[in-house]
């Protein structure tokens, strides 16, 4: 007599479904063959999701993860920004200037602790807006210190006209930290 049995593997964010028409002891090795395979690949799955290494096969410093951003404008006072960089090359910056929007970008890795950034703000006035500010950057990351510094473009877009400045800026690596007992 003929069954069917349905076989569900789970391979990280798919799942793959197995129909299979079987009998007797064919079927019970076909089962336990597949059961290996699922096995296996969802121990590949999990064990080569999670890996630093560059493409060179050496373990550099990642960008990802929200930092404590110091902008130093040249010529200008500085300013604390924080930026959060996704895995994927995502970015999301605040800035403390209630006419700037939240500043959305990208990022890519350059070298092995060198990222190139882009991201862009809307300018506003009472809420008017008014035009875009973009941000270009180079940072490198000094690993032993969980920081980042480099220097950086700002493109003012307002009507048409473009107004340029740079800088520098200095960033630290924002970390979990324990819990203090309130007083």
């Amino acid at each position: 007599m003929k069954t069917k049995r349905t076989l569900t593997i789970a391979t990280g964010k798919m799942f793959r479904n197995f129909t299979l028409a079987a009998t007797g002891l064919k079927s019970r090795r076909v089962s336990a063959a597949l059961l290996i395979v699922a096995i296996a690949t969802l121990i590949i799955t999990l064990t080569s999701s999670r890996s630093s290494a560059t493409p060179d096969g050496s373990s550099a410093p990642q960008l990802e993860g929200s930092w404590e951003v110091t902008v130093m404008p040249t010529g200008g006072n500085p300013i604390v920004d924080f930026a959060t960089f996704t895995k994927g090359g995502g970015m999301i910056s605040t800035d403390p200037d209630p006419n700037l929007s939240t500043g959305v970008g990208t990022w890519v890795r350059t070298g092995g602790n060198q990222f190139a950034v882009t991201f862009v703000h809307f300018l506003s006035a009472g809420g008017s807006p008014l035009g875009t500010i973009k941000v270009r950057g180079v940072v490198t990351i000094d690993s032993q210190t969980d920081t980042f510094s480099g220097p950086f473009r700002t493109d003012v877009v307002v009507g048409g006209n473009t107004q340029s400045f740079c800088g520098t800026v200095q960033a630290r690596r924002v970390t979990v930290e324990p819990l203090e007992p309130c007083p």
